[in-house]
């Protein structure tokens, strides 16, 4: 019979080189070691004692002499603080997993915590999973290389039930903020393409469409499209897909067209678009126009003047807000100098022309809010933008490697969820107000020196490794309540 992997990966590591052997439907743990065997010119393998049993509701469970005759009395340490913050801060979100992914939720949970804390992909999520208290959580859990590849691969196949676990966080009447990001890999798929991205390199790669919630800065929605598809090709589908209705559409430059405003409209959906900074819709007489008085008014952003005009777009209902930062426009005349004394000759007239456009940008809108409003609603990103940090940098971790899009989508689903637990971590130091003094990232470092420690294999107890008093205070505001 052959020996499951879930049996596998509980076999101890206390005795050096063992193996584990079925004998009548019961999976018993031996010592081998290996011996010259001169006549085939060969080492051959010597099975020794039994040293104890394993089963999946117990684990290992050692002989009762042989494992305190082998065995030093050790203490046992496992990473808990900041698994503990994860699951705490998380809300619902692994209620609602297992209500959308009864079979495999926990494995999808503890890799994306795993993912989170550590960076880890592949071979050492195994490592990574039997350091952490999770271990202890889930013993019956197998998170080898060869289990982690075979939960890609079934989660792969789920996309429907990814879309549906996705929009239970899509509300009626939300203010959702669209932004993109890329995936660069080398996969031979129909998702992988080359393709334009804000770093203007020609790599291969995937592009995903994220959605936010404005006013709780939660990530609700995500969709994979082909990396040559621009984002604003994508706006239509991305908007029907995630369910949303009666939405305000917040989106990022590269969004905008004629055609996403006009869809918008027919579904009775309101919308910020900002336009691209070379935009012909601000009118030539406000290229690089100081003169105040061509203005409606200005207000104050982070100790800035910003000039304001309202201009309506020729369409219902649709207006054009034009805006002048003069210390963002001084700072563009002066890169734009030393391009220029680096490289004049490659300066044509057009480009001379678009850079006095810098300092300049603007939004099109049907919300019917004041320029003031607008433009609040766009710049207060801040929160949207630590999640969305994050997850630039994680999806690019080990993407390049894989190879279908059933395992990109499996993977970029994790990482949806390692956003989620971050989130958590945003949403409870916003309530607290206390997300200008610490980041997420401060939160998750105090939590991974907190450790839970047995006194040694046979001991039952655990305690907590000394916490300073004021990381205690803080995480207890926090309302993360560590387990003694």
């Amino acid at each position: 019979m052959a020996i499951p992997e879930a049996i596998k990966a509980l076999k101890p590591t206390e005795f050096g080189a063992v193996e584990i052997r079925c004998i009548s439907g019961h999976f018993y743990v031996y010592e081998i070691s290996s011996k010259w065997d001169p006549s085939k010119g060969k080492a051959r393998k010597v099975t020794g004692k039994s040293v104890g049993k394993i089963t999946l509701k117990d684990g290992f469970i050692p002989n009762a002499h042989g494992m305190r005759q082998t065995m030093p009395l050790r203490p046992i340490v496992k990473n808990y603080g900041a698994y503990a913050i994860l699951q705490q801060l998380s809300g619902s979100l692994d209620s609602n997993l297992k209500e959308s992914f009864p079979d495999i939720y926990r494995e999808i949970s503890v890799i994306a915590m795993l993912q989170l804390i550590t960076g880890c992909r592949g071979k050492r999520i195994k490592r990574e999973f039997e350091a952490s208290y999770l271990n202890d959580i889930h013993p019956d859990l197998a998170c080898s290389d060869y289990t982690v590849r075979e939960l890609i691969g079934k989660l792969g196949t789920r996309s429907g039930d990814m879309a549906s676990f996705m929009r239970r966080y899509m509300k009626p009447g939300s203010k959702l903020m669209f932004d993109g990001t890329s995936i660069f890999t080398r996969a031979d798929d129909s998702f992988a393409q080359k393709g334009y991205n804000p770093d203007h390199k020609q790599e291969t790669q995937v592009r995903l469409l994220y959605v936010f919630e404005r006013d709780s800065f939660m990530p609700v929605f995500y969709r994979m499209v082909p990396g040559n598809v621009a984002d604003k090709m994508a706006l239509k589908e991305t908007v029907a897909a995630s369910g949303c209705r009666n939405c305000t559409v917040i989106a990022d430059k590269g969004f905008y067209s004629k055609k996403n405003v006009s869809f918008l409209i027919e579904n009775k959906m309101s919308y910020i678009l900002p336009l691209q900074y070379n935009t012909r819709l601000i009118p030539d007489e406000f290229v690089g126009n100081m003169d105040d008085h061509k203005f409606d008014g200005c207000f104050t952003y982070k100790n800035r003047n910003i000039w304001y005009k309202t201009l309506d777009s020729g369409v219902k209902g649709n207006k054009v807000y034009i805006y002048r930062d003069d210390n963002r426009k001084l700072q563009a005349e002066v890169k734009f100098m030393q391009k220029k004394e680096a490289d004049y000759e490659g300066l044509d007239q057009t480009t001379i022309f678009d850079e006095g456009r810098r300092g300049m940008f603007a939004f099109v809108s049907n919300t019917g809010d004041s320029a003031k409003q607008l433009y609040m609603s766009y710049k207060e990103r801040w929160d949207v933008e630590q999640c969305f940090d994050y997850l630039k940098n994680s999806v690019r971790i080990g993407a390049s490697h894989k190879r279908t899009n059933a395992e990109l989508e499996a993977w970029s689903f994790i990482n949806h969820i390692s956003l989620l637990y971050f989130y958590g971590v945003v949403k409870a130091l916003r309530e607290k107000e206390l997300n200008g003094k610490y980041s997420p990232e401060d939160i998750l470092s105090i939590g991974k020196n907190i450790y839970c420690v047995r006194e040694h294999y046979y001991s039952k107890d655990t305690r907590l490794s000394e916490i300073p008093k004021k990381d205690q205070e803080l995480l207890e505001t926090l309302g993360v309540k560590l387990v003694q």
